[in-house]
């Protein structure tokens, strides 16, 4: 390990000094005048008569010989606001679930990782839909985007693509439900690796401005996702302008599926926290509804200066975990019944004797 200290500084001393460059290249994009927003305050409120949901969902998985298995469950949280506070707090189906058991056979690598994400999103967004109608909230918070990521879509050739079209259906059927109720619907991404904002500051900003840094900047800017950029930028309770998920629907891998709503899908970024990072928000409606979505959410976010989630989401990631344990009980139900077949073998590489 000594061995590696020289590299480890090395690593180390250009982490800070990129970090170093981006506090400097936010410090440039404040202090130029520019059409855009990069900032704007948002309005706390004090939450009444509100009902807001958040829905999470828990998965472990196991992958033997001849076989695959994935244990996973959506749970829904509903806290009733009145006068800022907490006074009832609702739980769907309940505060703790039996999970869904799926089998899976033959497989391959790649198709069993879409399968195990198109699982868990099928699972939460079934709980969201039930939600929507039984608890009837006034927003519903999802954790993550509103849209699935474009490295879940599998090929059309694939055996699985039938399972992607009826989670996209549900996801449709979802939207239409809280259109319909006037239900706000967004997700909230808490670790964000979209570069969509950075991309915003390079054309509207950086290449309009004459001055002898911007190659320079422009250089950074390329290897900056946006929560890194705008760390710097954003002050606590404040976000970025809005907007839309994708300028290109139509080509877009995912929103392609979602061609009716694509253009109702925003997002802005938003500081909830002093010392954590923006999250995003990934909103269903109108651009003009980002201040409400964004005094709501930033209103019911955790107070704790270096984590800055709203509440109901930690609440519903709490009660939605599985843990592997969960998984290891279900293998050890079938080994029993079954003895040692060939196809109930762990992988080679979960089973090494030494």
């Amino acid at each position: 390990m000594n061995l590696l200290i020289p590299k480890i500084q090395e690593i180390a001393n250009k982490i800070s000094s990129i970090e170093g460059k981006r506090k400097k290249l936010a410090e440039f994009l404040k202090n130029v005048k520019t059409d855009v927003k990069l900032s704007e305050r948002v309005e706390s409120l004090e939450i009444n008569d509100m009902k807001i949901s958040a829905v999470d969902g828990g998965i472990v998985k196991r992958s033997l010989h001849g076989f695959d298995f994935v244990l996973s469950r959506g749970v829904g949280v509903c806290f009733c606001y009145r006068k800022g506070k907490i006074h009832k707090v609702d739980y769907h189906p309940s505060k703790m679930p039996t999970p869904e058991l799926s089998v899976l056979e033959a497989l391959s690598d790649l198709d069993w990782v879409h399968t195990t994400s198109i699982v868990r999103q099928r699972t939460e967004i079934k709980t969201a839909i039930e939600i929507s109608e039984k608890l009837k909230p006034d927003l519903l918070l999802l954790d993550g985007s509103i849209i699935p990521h474009y490295q879940d879509r599998p090929a059309r050739t694939s055996k699985i693509h039938g399972s992607y079209e009826e989670m996209i259906s549900l996801y449709k059927k979802l939207f239409e439900k809280c259109l319909s109720r006037n239900v706000m619907l967004a997700g909230v991404v808490e670790d964000s690796r979209g570069t969509k904002f950075c991309g915003i500051v390079n054309e509207k900003i950086l290449s309009k401005v004459s001055h002898a840094s911007v190659p320079e900047l422009k250089g950074i800017l390329e290897k900056t996702r946006d929560t890194n950029l705008l760390y710097w930028i954003l002050q606590e309770g404040e976000r970025t302008d809005v907007f839309p998920y994708s300028d290109r629907a139509k080509e877009h891998p995912v929103m392609k599926d979602f061609q009716e709503f694509g253009d109702k899908i925003f997002s802005f970024y938003m500081k909830t926290a002093k010392f954590d990072r923006p999250i995003r928000i990934d909103f269903l409606g109108e651009k003009e509804q980002a201040e409400k979505f964004a005094s709501v959410i930033f209103s019911i976010s955790s107070h704790h200066s270096g984590y800055g989630l709203p509440s109901v989401l930690i609440e519903a990631d709490q009660v939605a975990k599985l843990a592997e344990d969960d998984i290891d009980n279900i293998y050890e139900q079938i080994l029993t019944q079954t003895g040692s077949l060939p196809s109930i073998f762990k992988l080679r590489r979960d089973m090494r004797p030494f």
